[in-house]
């Protein structure tokens, strides 16, 4: 078993090495490879949905277990995602700006962030698609100097869709977050 060890090891410090020393290479495969790798990098970053910086205050979520409490405030927009996507775009980074100065400005508000997606995929699977949007929300409200003892949040998938209809529009529609106020 050692032996199989010590083989399996010295197989793959022969392979790195030689991965290495080719790697100074420079032909149209290894451009091709590493513009495809920036394009990987770069797609994860948007992912982060800009949570990297250090500039907000991190902390436990508000207690949001009585969820028919909150309700929507006519002030307080949803905040839209493309199809398949937690990440924030412009758009919707320039919402919840405008929403965050309301939390801000109410901080007697608890808030809860509620992840919506369209009826395409699995349960499971638009749950946590769900879950991620409302946290990319919850992150950004963060930064934008919302308390994080004062934000909950809670996917509910497919459940609740403001369109039911079959189409890209209505699909744009129901994948979203809100943002509901106690």
């Amino acid at each position: 078993m050692k032996k199989l060890n010590l083989l399996s090891f010295t197989a793959a410090v022969i392979m790195a090495l030689t991965i290495t020393a080719c790697s100074g290479k420079n032909t149209k495969n290894d451009d091709a490879a590493a513009k495809a790798q920036a394009e990987v990098a770069a797609a994860e970053q948007d992912s982060a949905a800009e949570v990297e910086d250090e500039d907000f205050e991190e902390g436990a979520e508000a207690d949001i277990r009585d969820t028919k409490s909150f309700a929507p405030e006519s002030r307080l927009k949803a905040i839209p995602f493309g199809y398949d996507k937690y990440a924030l775009t412009d758009e919707a980074r320039a919402i919840m700006r405008d929403n965050a100065g309301i939390l801000n400005s109410n901080k007697e508000w608890t808030i809860v962030v509620e992840g919506y997606c369209d009826n395409r995929g699995t349960a499971e699977y638009n749950l946590s698609l769900g879950q991620k949007r409302a946290n990319s929300v919850r992150d950004y409200y963060l930064r934008l100097g919302v308390k994080p003892d004062k934000i909950g949040t809670i996917s509910y998938g497919v459940e609740n869709p403001v369109c039911t209809d079959d189409t890209e529009e209505c699909w744009k529609q129901n994948r979203r977050a809100e943002t509901k106020v106690k």
